[in-house]
């Protein structure tokens, strides 16, 4: 396993992004059950984060195990012309890694023949062909390794000083001095450099070695056919699967990853009514909600366009000062808009969230500007500013300081609480769409 991790990096990632996810989870739920807070958001959290995550790693493991299965014969190949096995065996391996035309005594250990480039792969040979081609094949413990090798290479022998085309992922390929043509690839954990008289003769040999083109080598479009005497099992394993089911795969994933966020979301900030509680009438609950005005919260309530929308804003006071020769100033905004139903008995909540922050002085004005709608389950927020504060009208006030804290469970909690108590349901929706659209947001 670890050293499926060394020679595929994706999937290294994919394990390293999983235990993150874990770990962040597990923080985050420890401090918003300190708190009081529901932990369904965490567990949607998770789930999402598992349902984005989990699929790329199976794929990762999967396409991993598949690479090593076809390069066994090409790593049993390389070891096998580096020991001392009969005239036989180092000839079929010869083949295997440079086509059929390879004599094993014209391959030569190439780890100390470029500087350091090869001096730490496990194993590297040298080969020249009859008709002139060249092949270079190092194979190293992982994939970082044999990307510094691939880097070391064309320092060394200068090829990065001349007019080629490429990087890591696709191969550099370039003209030498002599006339020929170069083609240096780092695919996994090995590093190959082929030469030839153009192109077209690079594709062959890499054929011939049973080694697969990346897809945008920046060689020319010529593709040959494999040659006849090159052994079948050496070919790179095709995809079983046909682009018309890969795609629609794709989109049958992406609909349930749709599907989870949005009704994943509800469920996590949903909260049920009071059981055994009669239903109020919307224009109770609506009393109930707009006297929330006459107590002394950080937030007010207003009516919206329409008799059964209103609006929930947190009291940011905005802050302008003076600071190291600038004006600055910042506006903060957090809403939460109610939507009644009284035929459903629920009420559809959806944040927006908007910042503005400014500044100007003598080396010129900056103006930030943030927004965004959805559901905020958890935020805690303190922030203190320094400077001469102003008042509305310019003039300057005493206080040199400027502090807020928000806390979004403040804000919502009493409101679900009324909510609630007054026998209706409290639902989140991420965007609130058309009622034929709710199957998916609710």
């Amino acid at each position: 396993m670890l050293q499926l991790l060394r020679t595929n990096p994706g999937l290294a990632i994919s394990f390293v992004l999983l235990g993150g996810g874990a770990l962040v989870s597990a923080l985050v739920g420890f401090i918003m059950a300190r708190s009081g807070a529901s932990l369904r958001p965490i567990y949607w959290f998770a789930g999402f984060f598992a349902l984005v995550v989990v699929p790329q790693l199976v794929g990762h493991f999967y396409v991993a195990l598949r690479t090593t299965k076809a390069e066994a014969p090409r790593t049993a190949a390389l070891e096998q012309l580096g020991s001392s096995g009969d005239a036989d065996s180092l000839k079929a391996a010869a083949k295997i890694l440079f086509g059929p035309d390879a004599n094993a005594p014209l391959t030569t250990d190439a780890r100390q023949m470029f500087g350091d480039a090869f001096a730490n792969a496990g194993f590297a040979r040298f080969a020249v062909l009859p008709n002139g081609d060249t092949v270079l094949l190092a194979r190293f413990k992982g994939s970082l390794a044999a990307e510094k090798a691939w880097i070391e290479y064309l320092r060394t022998t200068g090829l990065n000083q001349l007019k080629g085309t490429g990087d890591s992922q696709r191969g550099y390929v370039v003209t030498r001095p002599v006339g020929d043509r170069a083609y240096v690839l780092h695919f996994g954990n090995m590093v190959g450099v082929w030469t030839g008289k153009d192109d077209a003769a690079i594709r062959e040999r890499m054929v011939a070695g049973g080694f697969e083109i990346p897809r945008r080598a920046p060689l020319n479009a010529s593709t040959p056919a494999v040659t006849a005497n090159a052994p079948a099992t050496k070919s790179a394993p095709k995809n079983p699967l046909s682009p018309g089911l890969i795609g629609v795969g794709i989109a049958l994933y992406a609909f349930v990853v749709a599907l989870y966020f949005f009704k994943g979301a509800a469920w996590a900030g949903m909260s049920p009514a009071k059981p055994d509680v009669a239903r109020f009438a919307a224009t109770e609950l609506a009393a109930r909600l707009e006297a929330v005005n006459t107590l002394d919260v950080p937030f007010h309530i207003e009516r919206g366009a329409s008799p059964n929308e209103f609006f929930a804003t947190w009291r940011y006071a905005d802050a302008k000062w003076v600071d190291l020769a600038r004006a600055r100033g910042m506006k903060r905004t957090f809403r939460i808009r109610l939507m009644l139903d009284e035929k459903h008995g629920t009420v559809r909540a959806t944040d927006y969230v908007a910042s503005f922050d400014w500044s100007a002085g003598r080396g010129g004005a900056e103006v930030e500007w943030k927004t965004g709608l959805g559901i905020v389950f958890f935020q805690y927020e303190h922030q203190r500013v320094f400077g001469l504060q102003l008042d509305e009208q310019g003039r300057f006030k005493p206080e040199l300081s400027y502090a807020y804290t928000f806390n979004v469970n403040e804000m919502k909690s009493p409101l679900i609480t009324a909510v609630n108590r007054a026998g209706w349901n409290w639902r989140p929706t991420v965007w609130q769409g058309p009622t034929w659209l709710r199957w998916l947001t609710e």
